[in-house]
């Protein structure tokens, strides 16, 4: 068993917070997620990396804009009345694992030599959520959703090298290398 430091663990638990709320603030909100993937990110593309997984409920989706589509699809639910939301996400809980804390792909030599396994930062964290989400607007003037699932969200997130090295343009220290989404 690989002994890790308490630092990363609070890192790890840190991120996860930050970018869960981040990330379903995003999609309450109908804003865009696909910059946050490794996929839209070119210190990774030119590294080589493979496009990010993204799966939801079995379906491959083969890009993160193709996942914003579905997520608009979830938005097109019956028309709303005095502007309620079409799609609400509710995390009821979420939990953060170190899963490499020296993780390096893409990483200048720079970078490597400025930021050590135990502070935090070179880490691969998997991120597990689970939640609720609501559709749609009931018809019953009591109810204002018409329909409840719940979901879990599995997300691995890696350094954002850019926000690391300078200001990054969206300023994210960790984008998604994959992400699983199943509502049920």
């Amino acid at each position: 068993m690989t002994y890790v430091d308490d630092t990363n663990t609070r890192q790890a638990a840190d991120a996860a917070s930050k970018f869960v709320s981040w990330y379903y603030g995003q999609i309450n909100e109908g804003k865009g997620v696909s910059h946050s993937y490794v996929t839209n990110n070119d210190t990774y593309k030119n590294a080589g990396h493979p496009p990010a997984d993204i799966c939801a409920n079995g379906l491959v989706c083969p890009t993160p804009e193709d996942w914003e589509k579905l997520l608009a699809q979830q938005r097109e639910a019956p028309k709303a009345v005095n502007d309620r939301k079409h799609v609400n996400y509710v995390v009821d809980t979420f939990d953060a694992h170190v899963i490499n804390a020296d993780y390096r792909f893409g990483a200048t030599q720079n970078l490597i030599d400025m930021h050590g396994v135990t502070d935090g930062v070179r880490m691969m964290i998997m991120v597990n959520v689970s939640g609720t989400v609501y559709f749609g607007v009931s018809k019953r003037s009591n109810e204002e959703y018409s329909v409840k699932q719940h979901f879990n969200d599995v997300f691995i997130l890696v350094p954002n090298w850019d926000s690391l090295g300078k200001q990054s343009k969206y300023g994210k220290r960790f984008l998604i290398a994959s992400q699983t989404y199943r509502a049920y």
